[in-house]
């Protein structure tokens, strides 16, 4: 990543982020504001990513409070709800990375991921596809 993003929590628990560059603000705060703290939309994201990647999918929408999350064949754009339209476009890599920076901040123990597949998977009514890039079996 040519930014680094540094996720903490305020006074109050919430998440907070911090990038060191900027690139990734718009990802950052996408990630702290529309997902909070339920790490299985963070599968959702990763499986839009790859659904897109692999051909599956023409394009993959997320739409939270702040912001709508796109994958496209040309990668993943990131663009602000509010009237000031603010976007940001990143390679499926940065997006991906950003993201399982995100969940282990999230969800750092494997009993955790395992929690946040299995709310996924009831929630979708399948067998998430990225067990083992979790460490899961």
């Amino acid at each position: 990543m040519r930014d680094r993003i540094t996720f903490s929590r305020d006074q109050y628990g919430a998440p907070s982020a911090k990038t060191d560059t900027g690139h990734f603000n718009l990802l950052a705060g996408q990630l702290i504001s529309d997902i909070i703290n339920y790490a299985p939309d963070l599968l959702q994201l990763l499986d839009k990513i790859d659904r897109v990647r692999t051909g599956r999918s023409a394009a993959e929408e997320y739409e939270g409070n702040s912001s709508l999350f796109q994958a496209t064949p040309d990668g993943v754009l990131v663009a602000d709800l509010e009237d000031d339209g603010d976007s940001a476009t990143y390679t499926f890599d940065e997006a991906r990375a950003a993201i399982l920076q995100y969940l282990d901040f999230l969800a750092p123990s494997a009993a955790q991921k395992q929690d946040a597949v299995s709310r996924w998977e009831a929630e979708s009514g399948r067998t998430y596809p990225g067990r083992a890039e979790l460490g899961l079996t």
